[in-house]
């Protein structure tokens, strides 16, 4: 669920944009709306200012991860007030964006991208079965590679950062695009040294990869190691 829904009226636009271009530098798809839409698979986050945490209750229900955005001087709501809800504080920032998605276990690869492997991989290989099966096997070869080279990582950025740049390509080639923003994100904060932006988001990276990994080695020509 690779989409989030921002419930922003004209009175939560000082925070709605700030988290809309976070999101998508996550690789989440964002539509902002003063009211509900109905409830999607597709929609994985949704976010409301006060004037719209009514819905969110609703969407929990329906599966998705709900945040509420406070101004930084506003009261905290009641303890007992919807505990499934996560309480964000302006100004919003990509990391506790990241740690309710991480907390939620969000992957960055959507239902409709799995579905759509397979696919991605006829396009790329021309219908072509015996190619198919070389580019798939190629791929889950890679893929187990950079994820024990990931979750064996720790600290060290530049490993990190190598990953990434190849798990970008490697979500390219098989049409899951969400997975590809996120791991262009992350190559860039290892690169840039933010090592906790690095290992906020490499909370989700991994399960993601992991994910993915799953995906390719239940297609037809794959053998794991």
């Amino acid at each position: 669920m690779t989409g989030a829904l921002l419930l922003a009226g004209p009175a939560d636009a000082r925070w709605a944009a700030g988290v809309g271009d976070i999101l998508r530098a996550l690789g989440l798809t964002v539509q902002t709306q003063a009211q509900a839409l109905a409830a999607t698979p597709e929609v994985g986050l949704v976010v409301a200012g006060p004037d719209g945490a009514s819905e969110l209750p609703a969407w929990h229900a329906a599966g998705a991860v709900c945040a509420m955005v406070l101004p930084a001087d506003a009261p905290a709501p009641p303890a007992q007030w919807e505990p499934a809800v996560t309480r964000l504080r302006e100004p919003v920032t990509e990391a506790a964006l990241l740690e309710t998605l991480a907390g939620h276990h969000y992957l960055a690869l959507s239902a409709r991208e799995a579905a759509g492997i397979p696919d991605a991989i006829a396009e790329q290989t021309l219908g072509d079965p015996a190619f198919a099966a070389e580019l798939v096997q190629a791929l889950v070869n890679s893929t187990q590679d950079d994820l024990a080279q990931l979750r064996a990582a720790g600290g060290d950025l530049e490993t990190v950062r190598s990953v990434a740049h190849r798990l970008k390509s490697s979500a390219h080639y098989v049409g899951c695009q969400s997975l590809r923003a996120l791991a262009q994100r992350l190559e860039h904060a290892a690169r840039d040294g933010d090592a906790a932006t690095t290992a906020a988001m490499a909370a989700i990276f991994e399960p993601t990869v992991a994910r993915l990994l799953e995906l390719l080695s239940a297609l037809p020509g794959a053998k794991i190691k």
